[in-house]
């Protein structure tokens, strides 16, 4: 039984511990929130692959279906987003809000991966030093940090990739969390569904044995488990028909999914497929270079050593942890190698985040084995300078491993140099990462409202100046509000008979029953006409350079 001192101090230890994680987590989560609110977009923005952002406000303010696979929850989320921060900040930019909602996903992100590390890290001495250090580490990683600073899917992305291993992990008796994590980060990212082999490993190999009752009535149980998330995330994607099927469609309409043709081309990715297994084999090699190079970057090569050591602890340590890890990054890592597009390292986030963690546990594996060798290490620099290690008082209190005034220096040592490495590497990286001063897409869209003419048509093709166009239009609407008649048309999308049948029904005088953009070009030769990039499929002759677009001249 417990003497009275014992039960005296065992409260104020918990609460001592509990005032100690709070502080962590609410002053890391302050750090990256104050890192990413004075680095984001000031407004629309081409920065770190952010094109699509143009698109997604325009399709949240339209009440709209951007591109595939629809990205629902992330619609709904950013209009109610809109809507509250249209009254705390009143006649503020949308893209500027829309920046902040990442913002805010990408620093909630960060305390929850402080939760998540102090979970791995419990059984160390200041569990909550080495946990802070890993949310720092997470949030100043420049692949996080520069989806944290656009408006983008991938911040919310990353923050329900944190909540999966908190679910995972720290709430492992409260599977209802786990239920939903899964069915939001599934609807909202399909990309997460390469998640879930490394999390069945746990659940059916851990979780089901160290669980209360038989092993195969647990395993049963998780399979019904992730069967009712992925009916709640298909339950979710209602949200594209019901938007589609509005009496005044929105002009962002992808896929135009008021029908099961169209929803099914839209949700399952049918326009992208060619870019998975798209890469010449001649690239292979050099994309997995850039995949090596993605993980070393992010706390450059000193960092990924201790990561490494970090994941040796646990291959050595705890194997089904080791596991884990490799049924983690392996399904994400080859889908990011073998997707043909310039952007394919933002699908790697799942893979560095999970590298923190092992960031964080190399950190005291490596206290641990300094604590062991410096003793030695000093005994035998006593011995070469000729000194007797024993009569050296210095010497005989550092020699015990477990010496609480050795680790306790090795311990500040070991943190403060992670700390100082880790905010020198902020500063240095700070110009590179910012998009504050970028402001080519806002350029582009002010320079070209100022050459259009009333009646023009535009056509674009490129991601960059269609989706700058499509949040003039429909997004801020400075575009259509200085010349309301404007036509917006996409040369790439006129393929597909969804794009013609949503342009036919927007512009019917303009586009009619034309079956191609030359056809249109034919019956509108009265009309301005512009295309935002100089296009090969017309002679340059036949284009005049007008601020940053070019007017069509003419056969």
């Amino acid at each position: 039984m417990p003497g009275p001192l014992a039960a005296m101090t065992q409260p104020n230890t918990l609460s001592t511990s509990l005032w100690h994680r709070r502080l962590t987590m609410t002053a890391v989560t302050g750090f990256a929130f104050f890192l990413y609110l004075l680095t984001a977009a000031p407004g629309l923005t081409w920065a770190h692959h952010g094109a699509d952002g143009g698109e997604l406000l325009a399709a949240a303010v339209t009440n709209g279906v951007p591109h595939p696979p629809g990205y629902p929850l992330y619609i709904v989320l950013l209009q109610g987003w809109l809507w509250l921060t249209g009254i705390l900040f009143p006649n503020t930019d949308i893209a500027w809000r829309g920046s902040l909602l990442s913002v805010v996903c990408a620093a909630g992100s960060v305390g929850v991966t402080v939760r998540v590390a102090a979970y791995f890290l419990r059984k160390s001495e200041r569990s909550w030093l080495w946990a802070g250090l890993t949310g720092v580490a997470w949030s100043v990683a420049p692949l996080p940090w520069s989806q944290a600073l656009i408006t983008e899917v991938y911040a919310l992305h990353m923050l329900f990739v944190a909540l999966l291993g908190w679910a995972l992990f720290v709430k492992r008796r409260q599977d209802h969390w786990l239920l939903l994590v899964m069915a939001l980060g599934i609807a909202h990212h399909l990309t997460f569904v390469l998640l879930l082999p490394a999390v069945l490993y746990e659940c059916w190999f851990v979780r089901a044995v160290r669980g209360n009752g038989s092993p195969q009535r647990q395993r049963w149980r998780y399979l019904m488990l992730f069967a009712a998330a992925g009916v709640l995330a298909a339950l979710l994607h209602i949200r594209t028909p019901l938007a589609a099927m509005a009496p005044v469609p929105s002009p962002v309409n992808w896929g135009y999914p008021d029908n099961w043709d169209g929803f099914w081309w839209l949700v399952s990715g049918k326009a992208y497929r060619s870019y998975l297994f798209g890469a010449p084999s001649s690239t292979l090699l050099a994309r997995v270079a850039a995949w090596a190079s993605t993980l070393t970057t992010q706390l450059t090569p000193v960092g990924l050593a201790v990561m490494l050591i970090g994941l040796a602890n646990w291959d050595r340590q705890q194997p089904h942890l080791r596991n884990f890890s490799l049924l983690w990054l392996t399904p994400i890592s080859i889908y990011a190698i073998n997707y043909y597009t310039r952007d394919s390292e933002i699908y790697l986030l799942p893979v560095v985040w999970l590298s923190m963690l092992w960031f964080g546990v190399g950190l005291i594996t490596l206290v641990a084995w300094l604590a062991t060798e410096w003793p030695l290490w000093q005994q035998q620099w006593l011995a070469r300078q000729g000194r007797n290690p024993a009569t050296n008082e210095n010497a005989l209190a550092g020699r015990d491993p477990s010496s609480p005034r050795l680790n306790g220096q090795i311990t500040n040592g070991i943190a403060l140099i992670a700390l100082v490495g880790l905010l020198a590497l902020t500063g240095w990286r700070w110009t590179t990462i910012s998009a504050r001063s970028d402001f080519r897409a806002a350029y582009f869209l002010r320079e070209t409202i100022a050459v259009l003419e009333p009646r023009s048509i535009i056509i674009s093709s490129a991601d960059s100046e269609t989706f700058a166009l499509w949040y003039g239009a429909w997004g801020s609407g400075e575009l259509l509000e200085r010349y309301p008649d404007t036509v917006l048309l996409n040369y790439a999308l006129f393929q597909f008979p969804w794009y013609r049948r949503l342009v036919a029904a927007q512009y019917p005088l303009v586009v009619g029953d034309s079956s191609s953009v030359e056809e249109i070009l034919a019956r509108n030769a009265d009309r301005p006409i512009f295309f935002s990039e100089a296009l090969p499929y017309w002679p340059a002759e036949q284009m005049e350079a007008v601020g940053p677009i070019w007017r069509y001249l003419g056969p």
